[in-house]
């Protein structure tokens, strides 16, 4: 659990990592967006500014053309020889000489635009713009004194046409100035102080700056491009702006990184401090309650313990019900085992216990060299008592016999030269009833003949006082056959054997007690 929760936390740090990521790409996308749009705006602003300057340096010549002498009177009266020699001087003025406008014809034309008089720069032929007369046509009123312009495609050649009315509130015809408009559109350069590069609808190059890179040196570079189209909506020229925005990438790389790193920090805390979250309200709780299903699966002494798991609210109702369990675990396996291992008229241990505290003598004595004495017992005169005075007046015998031999063992000599911690440890496991009127019972820390026999010559002395039970005064005798570990057996089965043998030799020959050693004795007699 602690693997896939703690897998799935770091999992989810590694998606918001990524999300980071992605969002300082997107935010890097955003921002040379943003910059392209703003650049792209700005060409549009400059190139109609230089459209519109172009448009009064064209205006300017107009009225420059009709400030000369006679050419109302030659316009007004048709002479078109005078209209072209005054048209062709038009070329040698100063707005032509000075490079401010590149001319390219200028045309003539009466009330009725009809063309008077035509003149070209040099030996070119360059069209005029009929979308634009046809928009002049249909002009009525005011509408007809005010002059118009706009971008013309002829050829595959673009022209700036601007029409100038000649002859003030009352015109007498119409001048059409044709203009190239490149030479005044490259001027964005010097204006906004980037690269400017201009080509036509068909991509061919116009004019392009000398500061333009090639190709394969446009990274780090941002192009802004503006399409300006003609009269009649046709894409006329693009006019591509470049900005060096090596400084901002690497600004946003920094901020990106910077970002980066924040969000791997912020993440590396949240995860450490999900996780501990985690370990201390639910993993930490549930491996205490997994530690004590170890612990009781190893050793059912623990059954009984209660845990303290605190936690989130489901985690202590679950450690209050695991609690509940296993205090109605212990109870009910304590009524188990002593109903397994409890003799239930004596409330003595039984054989089976007393089989387990004898395995336990012998384990202490390898780890810690403590001999101990067996003994085992056998009443006399006990099937005479229950053939006499039934079974009803045996039991009870059997359990006054039972409480004199704890109280004779605990209170002898052996038992008291023990620790508080030994005799707590022996409490209830000292004498076990096998079965009928047979007892044992094991001495601790014993280790010579003379002990042993002390302590079962109190046991013969004790009942040899009869027992009182329901008015009947009780004589019984008691045989004890004793042997010392390890000096009369090293395994509990040689022992028991041992004993026994010496407890039946002791009862056949009416002596008390008896040991192995006497019964060899004994033989060599």
């Amino acid at each position: 659990m602690r693997f896939t929760l703690g897998a799935t936390i770091v999992l989810m740090g590694v998606l918001g990592l990524a999300l980071a990521l992605a969002t300082g790409e997107i935010y890097r996308h955003q921002t040379l967006e943003s910059q392209r749009l703003a650049l792209e705006e700005l060409v549009q602003i400059t190139t109609s500014e230089q459209l519109r300057d172009l448009e009064e340096r064209a205006r300017d010549l107009g009225l420059a053309l009709q400030s000369e002498p006679g050419f109302r009177h030659a316009l007004a009266n048709g002479k078109r020889d005078v209209l072209i020699r005054q048209l062709r001087n038009q070329f040698r003025q100063y707005f032509v000489t000075a490079s401010i406008i590149k001319l390219e014809k200028l045309v003539v034309y009466d009330t009725r635009y009809r063309p008077l008089g035509t003149a070209n720069a040099g030996n070119t032929v360059a069209s005029g713009c009929p979308t634009l007369l046809d928009r002049a046509r249909a002009r009525t009123g005011a509408a007809r004194v005010q002059s118009l312009a706009a971008l013309c495609l002829s050829k595959n050649q673009v022209r700036y046409v601007v029409l100038v009315p000649a002859g003030g509130l009352n015109p007498v015809g119409y001048l059409e100035i044709v203009t190239d408009p490149a030479p005044v559109l490259a001027r964005i350069e010097s204006k906004l102080g980037f690269p400017v590069r201009i080509r036509d609808a068909s991509d061919r190059r116009i004019f392009s700056s000398e500061a333009w890179p090639p190709p394969n040196a446009m990274h780090n570079t941002l192009v802004a491009e503006h399409v300006l189209t003609t009269a009649a909506g046709e894409p006329a020229l693009k006019i591509a702006v470049l900005r060096d925005v090596k400084l901002l990438q690497q600004g946003l790389a920094k901020t990106r990184w910077l970002v980066m790193v924040l969000a791997l920090a912020t993440t590396l805390l949240g995860v450490i401090l999900a996780l501990y979250i985690l370990e201390k309200t639910t993993l930490q709780p549930l491996n205490n309650l997994a530690l004590q299903l170890r612990r009781v699966g190893s050793n059912k002494d623990h059954i009984g313990e209660q845990v303290v798991t605190g936690g989130i609210a489901e985690i202590r109702e679950l450690g209050e019900d695991f609690n509940q369990m296993a205090r109605e675990l212990d109870r009910l396996y304590g009524s188990l085992e002593h109903l397994a291992f409890t003799d239930p008229l004596t409330n003595l241990p039984n054989r089976a216990r007393f089989r387990d505290t004898l395995e336990e003598s012998v384990r202490q004595y390898t780890l810690a060299h403590q001999p101990f004495a067996l003994l085992l017992t056998d009443l006399d005169r006990f099937k005479t008592v229950n053939d006499t005075l039934g079974h009803q007046i045996g039991d009870l015998l059997l359990q006054e016999v039972s409480s004199r031999l704890r109280s004779v063992l605990r209170e002898s000599d052996t038992v008291a030269r023990l620790d508080n911690e030994a005799i707590v440890g022996l409490e209830g496991k000292m004498v076990a009833r096998l079965g009928g009127d047979e007892f044992a019972a094991i001495l601790p820390r014993v280790s010579s003949i003379d002990d042993a026999s002390a302590v079962a010559r109190k046991l013969l002395l004790s009942m040899q006082e009869p027992f009182l039970i329901r008015g009947h005064a009780i004589s019984i005798g008691i045989s004890i056959g004793i042997a010392l570990y390890p000096r009369h057996g090293e395994d509990i089965d040689t022992l028991m054997q041992r004993a026994d043998a010496a407890m039946y030799f002791a009862k056949n020959n009416q002596c008390g007690l008896a040991f192995p050693d006497t019964m060899q004795q004994a033989e060599l007699i």
